[in-house]
């Protein structure tokens, strides 16, 4: 019997598993990257740490609460859990798997017209039952693989959600710092367009201005001032879903009152090929690919003879006082094997399926892949670009604020009409406007670049008090 459970247990070792082995799918690697930032193409900025990109601490501080309360993120945190346990579901087949049984009966087993004579008797057992399927074609080992592969997809969704919500808490935060800048920019031109007015109205009441004038300053004003309550609107919605990233009912969001820069000025690309290490989206699609390889082995493994050792030892009597004696054991072991034979194309069909799935998987690979190159070019394009823009506008609001200081001076002086005051200050007030949407489109740029290198998905390390300095 020993030599048996060696020999099988031998067999079953050196069983190879059948079905394809795993290869990432290949892929086009770009050389570089497009407009790329820095000449150290060793380094990303997706090294560094979400608290080291965004620098802001009240931002940080809305980072940390949105990582601790987002539901989004407890979604996924659960899905690693489940699929954890899955994890233990399938390696539970490599073991045997052992039950334990007891039954007891007393009765007249057959009628006496019969078996004359024959009285009631009884019938009493206690079993320990063995089955053990020998993985002789690996499919266990691919099934398990395959709930290996699914949990790593799952830890690298969470990973995603964290990434996903770390850059739009970040985005939508300059966002409403942005607004913020539109509003004081809306409440400032309010005000002096609000004086002028008051300016023309006196001008008109002792005879020395015109109707005209006071109807075009309060025509003016009412642009600027129409863009105060647009603007608190944007300002109520943007603050919501910020909250709801936050995991808290709409409300008001904290924020600096100071426009401030975001995200670290130093931004280096990082090499291509390092994206597909990265990004927790491209891992976790490759996680995908492995799942379906040994999925595929399952189903082949399906289609051949399946071989398992089952094995009985109990206990068994006509009362309890016998079989609890040694005249009461009771034992048997012995293999079974069972092939599939016909079952009108199931299992064919379903190894045909697992292929078609791999297929499937591949192709959502490359595209991630694809995608990615994408989401990095054009958000590289975007920061240098806008960049450039900014720089302009800003020598554009120089200009237009000289401008419209020139322009009274001109009215003070008799020299020139209040036309070219109020083409002055829609000038200026437009430039200041398109100056602070561009520096919002910036940021969120940079955050959409971090984003699409893979950056920000990292634990923050907690530090440890007896090590501080």
């Amino acid at each position: 019997m020993t030599r048996t459970l060696a020999a099988v247990a031998l067999l079953a070792l050196s069983a190879c598993a059948v079905g394809p082995k795993y290869q990432r799918p290949e892929t086009e690697v770009p050389s570089a990257f497009r407009y790329t930032l820095g000449a150290d193409e060793a380094s990303s900025i997706a090294d560094l740490g979400w608290w080291e990109m965004y620098r802001d601490p009240i931002l940080q501080g809305l980072i940390e609460e949105a990582l601790k309360s987002n539901q989004d993120l407890r979604y996924a945190v659960a899905r690693v859990t489940e699929a954890r346990a899955m994890v233990g579901v399938s390696a539970a087949d490599f073991y045997p798997q052992v039950g334990l049984g007891a039954s007891g009966g007393y009765g007249q087993q057959s009628a006496k017209n019969y078996y004359p004579g024959q009285g009631p008797s009884g019938a009493f057992n206690v079993n320990l039952g063995l089955s053990w399927e020998l993985d002789i074609w690996g499919r266990v080992r691919n099934a398990t693989d395959a709930a290996r592969a699914e949990l790593m997809a799952t830890e690298e969704f969470r990973r995603g959600t964290v990434l996903t919500l770390v850059a739009d808490v970040a985005q939508a935060y300059a966002e409403l710092m942005e607004l913020d800048v539109e509003l004081e920019v809306a409440q400032r031109n309010t005000a002096t367009r609000q004086n002028t007015l008051d300016l023309f109205t006196k001008r008109s009441l002792g005879g020395v201005g015109n109707d005209l004038e006071v109807n075009q300053a309060r025509a003016d004003l009412a642009v600027t001032a129409a863009a105060i309550p647009s603007t608190e609107r944007y300002i109520a919605l943007k603050e919501s879903q910020l909250a709801v990233l936050l995991g808290r009912p709409p409300g008001p969001i904290r924020r600096a009152t100071v426009p401030d820069q975001q995200v670290a000025p130093k931004l280096p690309m990082g090499v291509p090929a390092a994206l597909l290490e990265r990004r927790p989206d491209i891992r976790r699609t490759e996680d995908k690919v492995m799942a379906a390889t040994a999925n595929v082995g399952v189903a082949v493994a399906n289609r051949l003879p399946k071989l398992s050792l089952d094995g009985v030892i109990g206990l068994a009597g006509p009362s309890v006082a016998t079989t609890f004696s040694p005249e009461g054991l009771v034992w048997s072991i012995g293999a079974g094997l069972l092939a599939p034979v016909f079952e009108g194309g199931r299992l064919s069909s379903l190894e045909e399926a697992s292929w078609a799935s791999l297929e499937q998987s591949v192709a959502l690979y490359r595209q991630q892949v694809i995608t990615a190159w994408r989401e990095v070019n054009d958000a590289a394009v975007s920061v240098r670009k806008l960049g450039e823009v900014a720089v302009q506008l800003e020598i554009q609001v120089t200009a237009a604020k000289t401008a419209e200081r020139l322009a009274r001076l001109r009215y003070d002086g008799g020299v020139s009409n209040y036309l070219d005051v109020l083409d002055a200050q829609r000038s200026l007030f437009s430039s200041e406007l398109t100056l602070a949407q561009t520096n919002r489109d910036q940021l969120v740029a940079l955050v959409q670049l971090y984003k699409a290198l893979g950056g920000g998905w990292r634990e923050k390390t907690p530090v440890d008090p007896a090590t501080k300095g």
